[in-house]
């Protein structure tokens, strides 16, 4: 069954089955949205906005659009913007600070009274074996130093670089996730996972379960 779903990522992109609204709601939110614009961790940092969202352009991960055109896209739907302060380790081990765009897709419109991610239908979608992987690891550490109080346990993590910008999205679920930046009247569809998306982890998760048996089998 993982695989059938891997080449339709591939081939296709990966889609977020979602509830539908009503034109006449679609609309509304939509120019909501535009008047909304972004929550106040980017609105304060407009040159690091500005920053972030260019490398993503530039990446290939987002593509421009004018704002000002946004609602003749079809099934589009709006996300607020927010920066997000992190801690990250370079390639000495050390630990530096990070930002990252989040997109607020679970923000709910007052005419719809919905969000992209309250309407997501997550039945169909592979379910998310790591999402608690630190809680996992932490009853393992426990049981194995029941087990061998006088041993030295190892746990080793490995991260795929920009893990989410590796899985592109479907057209449909693309429209989903526009973003924008108003003072350049430019609006920004995301064409990879999100920052944001409810369903974001269990996609990355369907494809971190295949690389492990790929890599599992290997070995």
């Amino acid at each position: 069954r993982l695989w059938p779903m891997m080449i339709s990522i591939l081939v296709n992109g990966a889609q977020w089955p979602t509830d539908p609204i009503s034109e006449e709601d679609h609309i509304a939110d939509v120019k909501e949205a535009v008047l909304f614009g972004n929550h106040k961790g980017a609105i304060s940092q407009p040159e690091l906005l500005k920053k972030l969202v260019t490398g993503d352009v530039i990446h290939g991960y987002a593509l421009p659009l004018p704002l000002g055109k946004i609602e003749r896209l079809p099934h589009v739907c709006m996300a607020p913007l927010n920066i997000q302060a992190q801690w990250t380790i370079n390639e000495r081990g050390k630990i530096i600070p990070k930002d990252r765009l989040t997109h607020n897709q679970s923000y709910k419109w007052e005419n719809s009274g919905t969000s992209v991610n309250s309407r997501c239908d997550s039945s169909s979608i592979q379910h998310c074996m790591f999402g608690k992987c630190l809680l996992r690891i932490i009853n393992w550490t426990v049981a194995a130093r029941r087990k061998y109080p006088n041993s030295r346990i190892f746990a080793k993590k490995d991260d795929f670089k920009s893990a989410y910008r590796r899985c592109h999205l479907h057209w449909l679920t693309a429209c989903k996730t526009v973003t924008q930046i108003k003072e350049l009247m430019l609006a920004f569809m995301n064409l990879r996972l999100t920052f944001g998306g409810c369903l974001c982890p269990n996609f990355w998760c369907l494809m971190s379960e295949l690389m492990f048996d790929l890599v599992t089998a290997i070995l």
